[in-house]
């Protein structure tokens, strides 16, 4: 979950772009089980999209607009509809990742960092992904300003890709010596594909799985500030998913996996309060 660039969405957006990531990794999943290849893009109607986001269907258009003019999304428009609504998408990765080389505190307060919904209520308003073709190369972020936290280092290459690698609670560039050795970046590497399998799972089961392979990685942390920030870090991603399964497993009643998953909540919660 690009939790920088959540925090820079209105809620509009943000409601838009947990639903296209949704997908995303649904889509993505069902490929791999039928041993199909995987080229990101996947179907989905306007209708689908207002009732799974939960949107009109005027801010549907207007937030896939916003998602598309940031670059965050590449649409294709489905040609035989008089509103030229998309009906293509595709998550861009990379694009997301350029948020997460800034300040998370940045994100939250910083009003030259927000990204607000179209105003598709203004004369004249048309989505922007009318005027740009959805078949060229995905599309680089706006360029944000720069805080003097985040200004450190900037044309440094390596700096920027040890950044653009971190979690959501991390400057590299401000870290002691260790957060750039080799056995770190080793470490990074674990770390970075772990969170990644996180954000996209879908089954309870296996996000428990995964969560022991991320006590696995941090019982080889080279210190205890590499430990705090993987737990934080893991904490970010995994308390939108806790989110999820509650929404999910709250429609299934019958589903075993979804009665032993609010069993697993209700005593977590429980040890909470006792503390």
């Amino acid at each position: 979950m690009p939790v920088n660039l959540m925090c820079c969405l209105d809620n509009n957006c943000r409601s838009m772009l947990f639903t296209l990531l949704q997908l995303s990794s649904y889509y993505e999943n069902r490929c791999r089980a039928e041993n199909k290849e995987w080229d990101g893009w996947f179907f989905r109607s306007n209708a689908d999209l207002q009732a799974q986001s939960r949107l009109s269907e005027n801010l549907v258009r207007a937030t896939i607009s916003t998602l598309f003019r940031e670059g965050v999304v590449d649409v294709r428009l489905d040609s035989k509809s008089k509103n030229q609504s998309p009906n293509r998408f595709k998550v861009n990765e990379t694009a997301m990742l350029q948020w997460e080389k800034y300040s998370i505190e940045d994100c939250i307060k910083n009003p030259d960092y927000a990204i607000i919904t179209d105003q598709y209520r203004a004369t004249g308003w048309k989505p922007s992904y009318i005027y740009k073709s959805a078949t060229t190369n995905p599309k680089s972020p706006r360029p944000l300003p720069q805080s003097e936290d985040n200004i450190e280092n900037a044309d440094n290459k390596e700096n920027i890709d040890n950044i653009l690698s971190a979690g959501a609670h991390e400057r590299i560039s401000t870290r002691p010596r260790e957060f750039h050795s080799p056995a770190m970046a080793k470490y990074k590497q674990k770390e970075d594909a772990l969170m990644a399998r996180i954000s996209k799972v879908t089954s309870w089961q296996d996000w428990m799985m995964l969560c022991s392979e991320v006590d696995c990685l941090i019982a080889t942390a080279p210190s205890e500030e590499v430990k705090e920030n993987t737990f934080r870090r893991c904490d970010a991603v995994g308390k939108p998913k806790i989110r999820y399964f509650e929404k999910k497993y709250a429609a299934e009643p019958d589903n075993p996996i979804g009665q032993k998953f609010f069993k697993w909540l209700a005593m977590c919660r429980g040890q909470q309060k006792n503390q």
